[in-house]
């Protein structure tokens, strides 16, 4: 049951899998004889500049995706954050011309008072992910623009979304000219200190195993295309289709103990102290069930972090783990 740790959650904003083509933005549409009116194109890419988008933190060119006004789709432009963001999130950017906002809205509930951003009164309506911040502006009858990030917290979401509204705001007919941005910079950092060079298959020896129940001796290193800069060996489990999951130790010299995915704004049930050393223990971590984690910071930028489970007993998911926390220690620098 090898199942490596991805709790290095799945974006919900990720399940929005859309893809298109860019369109071109059209002028004033105007009937084509023999025909019926001709639909007006929008390309909301264009609602943000490449230095506008860079600033903001995202990178890429943006996907387009044409409106589609048989399914109640505005026009939208996605953009990723980029690698070493704070916190990973998509940018969405959508303005309709043949849909009204209640139309779209479909009775959202709105979550905040009218604000006025960059000439115009923007409203933030709920939405069904989670961690979706999405603030809406009227232009007219059938008219309207949104700016929304979708991240893995809402709070954080909000506050990457309130600097982009300005921003698109200066794209809009009638808008304000944009305020100067400063340019976003990596929140990562640099990899240093005593972790830079462990090997974190070193971490656990192999009679050290051989006291963990279910967990084969032979480990395999890995480097992390997640989270930057870390490593981990992961010792697969021997117990076949049974509960057991497989124990990985995970280096970070340029983590710091908070930023673990799972472990974000998100407070220890228990710590377990290993001659003075505080690990920090996260049951069902990133919202995972049987999924165990264990933290220890060993700079201010740097930790380690020990990950396994147990599919079937909630009361054995973080058994191997205290398991491992000695053993581990013992072998860290310094």
């Amino acid at each position: 049951m090898r199942m490596k740790w991805q709790a290095v959650v799945a974006l919900a904003a990720a399940a929005v899998v859309v893809t298109g083509c860019t369109v071109t933005v059209g002028g004033s549409a105007s009937p084509v004889p023999g025909q019926g009116p001709v639909t007006k194109v929008v390309d909301a890419c264009s609602l943000l500049t490449p230095e506008q988008v860079d600033a903001l933190g995202y990178q890429g060119a943006g996907r387009s995706v044409p409106s589609d006004k048989s399914r109640n789709q505005a026009a939208m432009c996605l953009w990723n954050s980029k690698d070493d963001a704070e916190m990973s999130s998509v940018l969405n950017v959508g303005m309709a011309v043949d849909i009204s906002i209640d139309e779209y809205l479909a009775g959202a509930v709105p979550k905040s008072s009218p604000e006025r951003i960059g000439g115009f009164s923007w409203t933030q309506y709920a939405s069904i992910l989670a961690g979706d911040c999405s603030l809406y502006t009227v232009l007219g009858e059938k008219s309207f623009a949104y700016v929304s990030v979708s991240g893995t917290d809402l709070a954080k979401s909000c506050a990457l979304a309130k600097p982009a509204i300005p921003q698109v705001a200066s794209h809009l007919p009638g808008g304000q000219d944009a305020p100067s941005i400063t340019p976003s910079t990596s929140a990562k950092p640099e990899p240093g200190g005593p972790l830079l060079s462990v090997d974190p298959c070193t971490l656990m020896k192999p009679e050290q195993l051989a006291q963990l129940k279910n967990i084969s001796p032979s480990g395999e290193k890995t480097v992390s295309t997640v989270v930057p800069n870390s490593s981990y060996c992961l010792w697969d489990d021997t117990d076949g289709d049974d509960g057991q999951k497989a124990f990985e130790v995970w280096v970070g010299p340029s983590t710091p103990v908070a930023e673990w995915p799972g472990t974000q704004d998100v407070q220890p049930t228990e710590t377990v102290d290993v001659g003075g050393k505080k690990w920090g223990v996260f049951p069902n971590m990133g919202g995972l069930r049987a999924t165990c984690g264990a933290t220890l910071p060993i700079t201010d930028t740097s930790s380690v972090q020990v990950v396994s489970g147990f599919i079937g007993d909630d009361t054995k998911t973080c058994d191997v783990v205290k398991q491992g926390l000695p053993l581990v220690t013992a072998n860290l620098p310094g």
